[in-house]
């Protein structure tokens, strides 16, 4: 897909990988609708983009909340049209294990970004199967891929993810519809200080993995949607963790 004059949508835009990926679509000639809790932040990207020339809006919305969804994807829909790529990034869940995790939790973290992503992509399908284009593009992790002790809920969102996106894409395949999935290994961001706790259950394996910067991350994400990649994993160290999980699932843990 050539992205320039594309309108991309994107969750989780207030920072770290969805704000980064909205600044590297603008840059090469999209128009990017961004999404996320927090106004503050929102203006302050959005008026960065338009500072390099870009366009941006962003709406408010707590995507954990299936009406608020609903409703901002109305509104966008009014004001900006249909979208031309999805890109559903929000996120959030603590590593922790399963006896030190709420059901509550659990179904905080099975909101975002799970069902978050589900209700956003629902309420724009019938147009993207009209006109017969799009892309959807949904953030997963390492979690998707192989488990360890010591963050079960938070595994389980992401298996979700990726089983929805596998799915979406084998429903969507003779509508002209790209749909991504995509997995980063550690990614620099405040996760870690938000969550404290988090990051001594990462794997030893998964910790000799090199740290991607937002940027990086963001550069990978548009270079898998302008040449219509059904996965993206990286860096590729995480690939062949991966596949050593695949055949030996209990050296990576």
């Amino acid at each position: 897909m050539n992205i320039r004059g594309k309108k991309f949508l994107i969750t989780g835009a207030s920072g770290g990988i969805g704000a980064a990926t909205a600044r590297h679509a603008a840059r090469q000639g999209a128009h990017v609708i961004l999404i996320a809790r927090s106004e503050t932040k929102l203006e302050a990207v959005a008026r960065e983009i338009r500072k390099e020339g870009g366009t941006a809006s962003f709406y408010v919305a707590d995507l954990s909340d299936t009406e608020a969804v609903r409703e901002a994807a109305a509104h966008i829909k009014n004001n900006e049209g249909v979208p031309d790529v999805i890109v559903n990034n929000a996120g959030a869940g603590k590593w922790k294990y399963a006896t030190d995790t709420t059901p509550s939790e659990a179904a905080h973290m099975m909101a975002v970004p799970y069902l978050a992503a589900y209700s956003l992509t629902h309420a724009f399908l019938p147009e993207f199967i009209e006109r017969k284009s799009g892309a959807i593009v949904n953030m997963t992790s390492a979690a998707a891929y192989m488990v360890w002790p010591g963050a079960a809920a938070y595994i389980a969102v992401r298996w979700a993810m990726r089983g929805f996106t596998d799915a979406l894409r084998t429903e969507l395949s003779s509508h002209g519809i790209k749909v991504m999935l995509v997995a980063f290994a550690k990614v620099t961001s405040d996760y870690w200080k938000n969550n404290p706790g988090s990051e001594q259950n990462i794997p030893e394996r998964q910790s000799m993995i090199p740290v991607l910067s937002p940027q990086d991350a963001a550069t990978h994400i548009i270079r898998g949607i302008e040449q219509d990649k059904e996965q993206v994993i990286e860096p590729w160290q995480l690939r062949s963790i991966i596949t050593l999980a695949r055949f030996f699932p209990g050296m990576v843990k």
